[in-house]
């Protein structure tokens, strides 16, 4: 018998970490950087990454907790996939 995995349509940062292992200190990073540029409390050139993931992928707060889409998160992941070396030589 197999298992397979379902991934939820709302992913909170645990979530995020277990199936696209992405960081939740990063993203919550991001997200706070957000808010400090917003509040002028830091400048956009201070910011370690503009194009990040909790920088460019809208939330959804429910009960005090974060969650992300995950047609969003798979669309940040698109948008962000490379070429390997052997096919940008090839083209």
């Amino acid at each position: 018998m197999t298992t397979k995995n379902i991934i939820p349509e709302l992913l909170s940062l645990k979530d995020l970490e277990t199936y696209y292992q992405l960081s939740p200190g990063t993203i919550k990073r991001e997200r706070w950087e957000q808010k400090a540029v917003r509040q002028n409390k830091l400048k956009p050139e201070e910011v370690r990454n503009l194009d990040g993931f909790g920088y460019k992928v809208d939330s959804v707060k429910l009960y005090r907790k974060i969650y992300y889409k995950r047609e969003d998160v798979e669309a940040f992941i698109a948008e962000h996939v490379q070429q390997s070396p052997m096919k940008q030589i090839n083209g």
